[in-house]
């Protein structure tokens, strides 16, 4: 994208240097110098970007003996409890986190985001309707108590 900017750029600074006779030197030096005056807080603001957006996120699951629980840990580091969507549906659950920042300055104004997804297959012997989520330190933690008598992975089914 930013060649597409400066081939432009370069083609009018050759037409306007070998046109002498229209505009003097003192209009080329401040051209240029304007212009990498914006190009150097243009590229200060994509790097400011880049380096504010990126979030690292690392996850861990187990199982907890202790408290009878299936553990997933996500550490999501510049990201709130906000910034969350936790769902589940057919045997699996589905963790989103997004982030999106926007800056306005006088010259101008710069918009990023950022998110992740991740999905874990749940064992069969969860209770779903228990699961707690907590969020403490840059570290979500979803807990999913497992059933006590797990459900019967075979019934017999009458036929009428």
């Amino acid at each position: 994208m930013m060649y597409k900017l400066l081939l432009p750029i370069l083609l009018i600074s050759s037409t306007i240097n070998a046109n002498n006779d229209l505009f003097n030197n003192d209009f080329n030096h401040n051209v240029w110098r304007d212009f990498e005056q914006h190009f150097q807080q243009f590229n200060y603001k994509i790097n400011q970007i880049q380096n504010s957006s990126n979030f690292g996120v690392q996850s861990r699951k187990y199982f907890n003996n202790q408290t009878n629980n299936y553990i997933i840990q996500i550490k999501a580091n510049g990201l709130s409890k906000e910034n969350f969507d936790i769902s589940i549906k057919d045997g699996s659950i589905f963790i989103k986190g997004s982030i999106k920042k926007a800056q306005n300055t006088a010259r101008n104004s710069s918009i990023s985001s950022s998110s992740f997804f991740q999905s874990f297959t749940l064992p069969y012997d969860v209770d779903t309707d228990n699961i707690n989520v907590s969020f403490n330190n840059n570290i979500l933690s979803v807990s999913i108590p497992k059933l006590r008598q797990s459900k019967s992975q075979m019934r017999k089914i009458t036929i009428q």
